[in-house]
């Protein structure tokens, strides 16, 4: 089966964005010690993927990506990417036993927050 495994991010602002992933949903960043400017973001043990944050002109690919994050309250983590700086782009859906919400970061990237039953 093809998983994803990884999440790759790319920023104008790189030390910004790695800030709003970490204080909306309490990832911890570390900066890679060698160019080009990147940073790793650990979203925590259990299932799931990691992901990395690069400088845009480090990069060839398409800044504005969509990622899934599973979240056990919608709204906490909402009022949280708000806070954040982020932005809420519309209000929740319901569908087949779930809960999804698109936000956005301040680079404009797409997060689908996703609360199972």
């Amino acid at each position: 089966m093809n998983r994803i495994i990884h999440v790759k991010i790319t920023s104008d602002e790189p030390g910004r964005i790695t800030e709003f992933y970490r204080q909306a949903f309490n990832w911890k960043v570390t900066k890679f010690p060698d160019p080009p400017d990147g940073w790793r973001m650990e979203s925590g043990k259990g299932p799931g993927i990691n992901s990395s944050v690069y400088r845009s002109d480090d990069s060839p690919m398409d800044r504005h990506l969509s990622i899934a994050i599973s979240v056990d309250s919608i709204d906490e983590v909402a009022e949280r990417i708000s806070e954040a700086g982020g932005r809420i782009m519309h209000d929740r859906i319901s569908a087949f036993g779930n809960c999804y919400l698109y936000c956005q970061d301040p680079d404009g990237n797409v997060i689908c927050l996703v609360e199972f039953g």
